[in-house]
């Protein structure tokens, strides 16, 4: 059987999970009081976080687990 973290699919699910905590983390630690269009809705900070969270687990993958570690040795 796989290690959870070796699959794509998973990590991702991860970053998806840790990113929609984090906005919404984010939403009650800064409050907006000037009438912010970004910050002003739990809803957009859940979404801001949950895919900035998932582009960056899948980044984090791709560094530890890399498709072609053939390219990679050539490249370093």
């Amino acid at each position: 059987m796989k290690n959870i973290l070796q699959t794509e699919k998973y990590f991702t699910a991860i970053g998806y999970a840790l990113g929609a905590i984090l906005g919404y983390v984010y939403y009650i630690q800064f409050p907006c009081t000037t009438g912010c269009a970004l910050r002003n809705s739990p809803f957009v900070n859940i979404l801001m976080g949950l895919l900035l969270g998932g582009l960056v687990f899948q980044f984090i993958f791709e560094i530890i687990n890399p498709k072609n570690k053939k390219d990679v040795k050539n490249n370093h």
